[in-house]
């Protein structure tokens, strides 16, 4: 925060040492990598701000170094109460420490929640955190420091722990294992399979019930100046996350990338994802979307720097505007309230100077680039309304889901977005919420979806909030309802059945163009080698003949099934048997038809 006049604090040099406990659910997800991206980490923290109903976020990176990373924001700040809070309940709770109703006074947004986990999220990016805070008309600040290194350190037997009660809230417990073996359509391996799974249970149990700390382990200690002098007319909070992890440096420097997937133009150059991340730099933030959208500009996500990656995907995570015309184009009524609610947060999130939105904006590849698409033909749009009560508890969302005729751009719109709060849980999933009607790489990256929940499903979020429990009657629920919709290749049947109609209905016009051209070149060329003698009448009759002549004119019968059923194939017989038998009525010689014919097979040989 910059420096101003501020006021008296007698308690300024007072210092607490709170130990930070995390409970071994969390301390397994974290410590496996759960924030895997520096955007998933980050996220959280942004999510925080939203929280405190800022309205700005804005987080230097230290470009190009990114040896440190600082997240600012003008919200309402917090006491050092409640990080101490949050430092001593990391996990026990998913619900969070929330205001009554969830709701934030200035801006009414939903709350997040989850301060403690957001904060230990940070472990996976960097060593240490300072924290600066500030409330609205405080007389006093505090400065807090975070230092992981102790969590760094962890022992196997804490990975252990955390492993089997995963597992066990993955499965629903033991008595929930059971039922399930009860059901007579199980197989063989299956029911082996489940057997192995309550023995596992039953020792997680065991290891579970004999450890007596139930708020978990101490890992990593937070040093907390809660009575600071306060800044006049300031408020917010600042994080600075300083010894960046070097992996964290690395990747977001590309250290160690090929170069392969770089412009032609880089190919002899030593710094050349240096000199390609300031490139892009150059651009906007639309344009940078834009070029991803289309197929045409050869940029692909996989192509993109990790540092603009890393944008990408923040910007995807986190309760921002959508860039103009997102997130469908083709339908302005898509999202067109949750868009007006994204608006009225007034929420913004600038990085190193950049301001982000979020990155949607389809039709996508060459189909973005048609000066006009036919609805049920190129594109599909079905929107997702949902409001009931589900195993006792309210379940309301909505959102949509869309499908195009060829692959979306880039590949991370390519699936199911959900979101909680209007926090993105993790990022698209390809495999449509494990939709075991569709091929994953073909007709799934034709889908692009996303859910916004506004009550219920939280239970179904596990620990790392970047995935659900698959047995949650929420989930369930939800994973019905997008089934339904996804439908099959069955033509008529859902969003699928849709996409083999628009195939049916392109080819069928397809092959109605090329009967068109191939009846018009079949008269001309009759008309032209009989020096107009022979006329030719095509009809959509069946008959049995292929053909019938009268005088000096040819009635070709389309439907006749004496004609191959291939229309390549027919319409070569036609072009050959139709002009030979033209020629013949015209009063050509054998020599003259022969030349004919070889002129008609060497010309389709071609």
């Amino acid at each position: 925060m910059p420096t101003k006049k501020t006021s008296k604090s007698p308690d300024a040099q007072k210092v607490e040492y709170i130990a930070i406990k995390v409970t071994a659910g969390i301390l397994l997800h974290i410590g496996a990598g759960i924030y895997n991206s520096v955007a998933g980490a980050i996220k959280e923290l942004v999510s925080n701000s939203f929280d405190a109903d800022a309205e700005a976020v804005i987080i230097s990176t230290n470009y190009p170094h990114f040896d440190e990373i600082k997240v600012s924001d003008n919200g309402i700040g917090m006491s050092s109460s409640r990080l101490r809070q949050a430092m001593q309940t990391i996990g026990s709770s998913l619900k969070g420490v929330a205001t009554e109703g969830r709701i934030s006074e200035m801006f009414s947004r939903p709350i997040v929640g989850h301060l403690g986990i957001g904060l230990m999220a940070l472990s996976q990016v960097c060593s240490k955190a300072k924290i600066e805070s500030q409330e609205i008309e405080s007389d006093v600040k505090f400065v807090a420091e975070l230092d992981f290194s102790e969590f760094k350190q962890r022992e196997q037997e804490q990975i252990e722990v955390a492993k089997l009660e995963i597992f066990r809230d993955m499965n629903g417990g033991i008595d929930k294992m059971k039922e399930k073996l009860l059901d007579p359509s199980l197989d063989d391996d299956e029911r082996a399979e489940l057997d192995d799974a309550i023995k596992l249970a039953k020792d997680a149990e065991k290891l579970l019930n004999s450890k007596t700390d139930t708020l978990g382990e101490h890992l990593g200690h937070c040093m907390i100046y809660p009575a600071l002098p306060a800044i006049l007319g300031e408020h917010g909070t600042v994080i600075t996350l300083s010894q960046i992890d070097k992996g964290v440096r690395d990747t977001l420097r590309d250290v160690g990338r090929t170069s392969d997937v770089l412009p032609k133009k880089y190919d002899d150059k030593d710094n050349a994802w240096d000199d390609y991340r300031d490139e892009i730099n150059t651009w906007s933030w639309t344009e940078l979307i834009q070029r991803l959208n289309r197929k045409t500009s050869n940029l692909s996500f996989e192509s993109l720097p990790k540092y603009h990656q890393f944008l990408w995907e923040l910007a995807a995570m986190t309760p921002i505007n959508y860039v103009e015309s997102g997130p469908v184009s083709v339908d302005k009524s898509i999202l067109k309230a949750k868009k007006q609610q994204l608006e009225e947060f007034k929420f913004s999130l600038v990085v190193d100077n950049q301001t982000l939105l979020k990155p949607i904006l389809l039709p996508s590849g060459s189909v973005a680039e048609f000066n006009s698409l036919e609805k049920e033909l190129d594109y599909v749009i079905r929107k997702i309304d949902f409001d009931d009560i589900i195993d006792g508890e309210a379940l309301e969302y909505h959102g949509y889901l869309y499908w195009q005729r060829e692959q979306n751009h880039p590949s991370k719109v390519r699936g199911l977005r959900i979101f909680i709060r209007n926090v993105g849980i993790g990022l698209y999933d390809d495999s449509l919420m494990n939709f075991k009607n569709v091929n994953p790489t073909s007709r799934a990256g034709q889908i692009s979806g996303e859910i916004y929940v506004d009550q219920g499903l939280e239970r179904a979020l596990s620990v790392d909030r970047n995935s659900f429990k698959d047995t949650d009657a929420h989930y369930k629920r939800l994973e019905q309802h997008v089934w339904r919709l996804l439908g099959s290749t069955k033509q008529g049947d859902g969003i699928l059945g849709n996409s083999v109609d628009s195939y049916v209905q392109r080819k069928e016009r397809s092959d109605g163009l090329k009967k068109i051209a191939h009846h018009n070149e079949l008269k001309s060329r009759v008309e032209q080698m009989t020096n107009n003698l022979v006329k030719i009448d095509i009809s959509e009759k069946e008959n049995d003949s292929p053909y019938k002549t009268k005088a000096n004119r040819i009635t070709v019968y389309e439907n006749s099934p004496a004609w191959p059923r291939s229309g390549e194939e027919k319409y070569l017989f036609q072009k050959i048997i139709v002009s030979l038998r033209a020629a013949l009525l015209a009063g050509a010689t054998a020599e003259e038809l022969l030349d004919k014919l070889e002129e008609l097979l060497l010309k389709s040989k071609k």
